[in-house]
């Protein structure tokens, strides 16, 4: 039967992958895809620590509000729910130009963001991405990685 842990780790392990993909990014100096992913890491890590207080939400990304009145009890909250909100406030931007108004010039995010806005991101999902990782391996006893764990590679697909 499937369980919220089951589902916070597999929260987590696609937080884990988006993070990796974001360190990739930015080495390869394609730096608004790298905060795509950035933002993509901190929502999924909080849908993760969401997920073991049985609070599920698969219908919208900004997580941030819920996360905060979910932990208000742990000492890290606020700060982790500044990122989200932060990470959140970026959201698409990051992903699609904009050219709503003739008056402005289109906004292409891979000509806007910088090395710096990537560096930003990424010291902020891995921030987010290793407390909830700690948080959840030491309450909850939910981990990536179990033993006799051999990653995606003859999993079943689906499963």
């Amino acid at each position: 039967m499937l369980s919220h842990r089951d589902i916070a780790r597999a929260l987590l392990i696609e937080a884990h992958a988006d993070l990796e993909a974001a360190r990739v990014l930015r080495q390869a100096g394609v730096y608004a895809r790298s905060m795509a992913h950035c933002q993509h890491t901190v929502e999924k890590a909080l849908k993760a620590v969401l997920a073991v207080r049985d609070v599920i939400i698969t219908d919208r990304h900004e997580v941030s509000e819920d996360f905060r009145q979910a932990y208000a009890d742990w000492s890290l909250c606020d700060e982790l729910a500044d990122i989200a909100l932060d990470m959140e406030s970026i959201g698409f931007r990051t992903e699609y130009p904009l050219f709503g108004r003739r008056d402005l010039p289109v906004w292409i995010p891979s000509e806007r963001y910088t090395e710096a806005n990537a560096n930003e991101a990424l010291q902020k999902a891995t921030r987010v991405f290793k407390a909830v990782e700690n948080y959840l391996a030491a309450e909850h006893d939910v981990q990536r990685q179990t033993q006799g764990s051999r990653g995606g590679r003859g999993q079943e697909a689906g499963r």
